[in-house]
């Protein structure tokens, strides 16, 4: 026995301890991490690059850029009842190599050029890279004095986009300016969201982070996207909160929409994503229409309790029973929606079940009492002709309520399919 209960523990605690360990590990994915900025360049040579810069000072792009993105958003919420989207973004950059930027900053280090190149020699040795962040600015002032080039980015189709930490651009001493936003909320309205299979429902849908400038401009998953992408493929997206429902498929890919009209000349390219979820509907099963079910077959029982015992007091009891739990439900997560859905149509079923079988009982016991002359106790030993068709009426009715309650299921779900 203690042999049995020393193996049990050790399952037990080996158990508890790889699922702590597996959650530390989807914390810190690799594409995750947010980056740590630190300044490898002084503030005077940052200004002086920021002053001679004028890459924002035409409204539109002389040549080419590709605009690589990478985008991470870390959670979901759906408002049934508002059809309203919400996606919170961990993070959000897009960046392209600038090739004046170069000279640009090596014009800027020409008073301490030797210790300037000393240090960044050194940095690039450690980091194996020449992508070294150099300077930071504030990207909105930046864009309004026309020192880097507005893209223009948005999400398309919107209706509102908050944004928590004031956006940054960061040039990079190879030559990379990237634009970067932290912790931002993007809203949709969603009235496209078809809601009628609740809670058993799945839906798609997808958005598009695209530019207004349609010329010179195209778009590409950078290689942090596509490692962020795998990775989350690989844990299931478990990385997103998204309570109450579960991500099925996440897809995201560069693609280019023909535009007409005025601009038929032009592209627009975009970085879009596409999102399959499906509603865990096994905790409503278990809160919900299983209890209800419960109900209904107490209240289906009382069709066979023998006519000694109180039959309409136990199918009225079941009724009450539905009823308070109706009233329990309304004030849970269950969605307030403009229609019918499959949930209500379930309640719809019980109540009418539920109803049907207690006016069955009051019938039966008004027939005992008034037409037969009979009371419960007198009813078992009694014959007749009354006695032979109440008994049939009982049998036929035990077979038709569960056939009433199957056909309602079947009509419900083909006319809110």
């Amino acid at each position: 026995m203690r042999n049995i209960f020393s193996i049990f523990l050790t399952i037990f605690f080996v158990f508890i301890f790889s699922s702590k360990a597996y959650s530390i590990e989807i914390s810190s994915l690799e594409a995750e991490r947010r980056l740590e900025f630190s300044e490898l360049f002084p503030k005077n040579v940052c200004n002086k690059i920021y002053q001679n810069s004028s890459f924002g000072s035409k409204n539109k792009l002389d040549e080419e850029v590709l605009l690589m993105n990478y985008h991470n958003f870390k959670g979901i919420n759906i408002n049934e009842t508002n059809s309203e989207l919400v996606l919170f973004f961990d993070q959000r950059t897009y960046f392209y190599k600038e090739p004046k930027l170069n000279l640009l900053i090596f014009n800027s280090l020409n008073e301490d050029f030797s210790d300037q190149i000393q240090a960044v020699t050194q940095k690039i040795i450690k980091a194996k890279t020449q992508k070294i962040v150099v300077c930071e600015y504030d990207l909105k002032k930046s864009i309004s004095e026309g020192k880097f080039f507005d893209f223009k980015i948005n999400f398309e189709n919107s209706t509102k986009v908050k944004t928590n930490i004031s956006p940054k651009i960061l040039i990079y001493y190879d030559g990379t300016i990237e634009y970067i936003y932290y912790d931002e909320e993007v809203h949709y309205a969603i009235p496209q969201f078809n809601y009628r299979k609740y809670p058993f429902d799945d839906h798609q849908f997808k958005f598009l982070i695209s530019s207004k400038v349609f010329e010179n401009v195209y778009f590409e998953k950078s290689d942090k996207f596509k490692i962020l992408l795998g990775d989350t493929k690989k844990i299931n997206y478990n990385n997103i909160s998204f309570p109450g429902w579960t991500i099925k498929q996440y897809i995201s890919y560069p693609a280019i929409e023909s535009l007409t009209d005025a601009y038929s000349d032009y592209s627009k390219h975009s970085i879009t994503s596409e999102v399959e979820i499906q509603r865990n509907w096994i905790t409503y099963l278990f809160k919900f229409i299983l209890p209800i079910m419960v109900i209904i077959l107490i209240n289906y029982g009382s069709m066979f309790v023998p006519y000694t015992f109180e039959r309409t007091t136990l199918a009225g009891t079941s009724l009450i029973a539905l009823v308070a739990f109706n009233l329990v439900t309304s004030t849970a997560k269950i969605p307030v929606l403009p229609y019918l859905n499959l949930f209500d149509w379930f309640m719809f079923m019980s109540y009418f079940n539920t109803i049907l079988i207690f006016g069955i009982t009051i019938f039966e016991s008004i027939y005992i009492g008034n037409v037969m002359k009979e009371t419960p106790q007198s009813i078992l030993t009694a014959t007749g002709d009354n006695k032979i068709k109440l008994d049939r009426i009982r049998m036929v009715l035990r077979i038709s309520v569960p056939v009433i309650f199957i056909i309602l299921g079947i009509a419900g779900y083909q006319i809110l399919n």
